[in-house]
């Protein structure tokens, strides 16, 4: 559907400001934004690098622990120990780099 209609009003340079960062937070532009938080439509941020890192290695962690609830179902207790030793390093070093 064309947008040919316009609406303008004022705001103060600290409302500019906060819209705005909402806004780019969200992933849109100002009028986009604006327009979807006028119709009711729900807002979705997109991940900052931090989020996206933390959110890859979440994934990494649940992988692991799948494989070894696997070698469970399969009773291969030799490559479960060395799944587990693996994990725990894994989740030391990344603990290791919080400190």
């Amino acid at each position: 559907m064309k947008r040919s209609k316009k609406i303008e009003f004022r705001t103060t340079y600290t409302e500019h400001l906060i819209i705005q960062n909402k806004a780019l937070k969200s992933g849109t532009s100002i009028s986009e934004f604006l327009r979807n938080t006028a119709m009711g439509y729900p807002l979705s941020y997109k991940l900052t690098e931090d989020e996206i890192v933390v959110y890859k290695q979440l994934n990494q962690y649940a992988d692991n622990f799948r494989r070894i609830g696997n070698l469970f179902k399969l009773g291969d207790t030799t490559g479960l120990k060395e799944a587990c030793v693996e994990t725990t390093k894994l989740i030391r070093t990344h603990l290791n780099k919080l400190k």
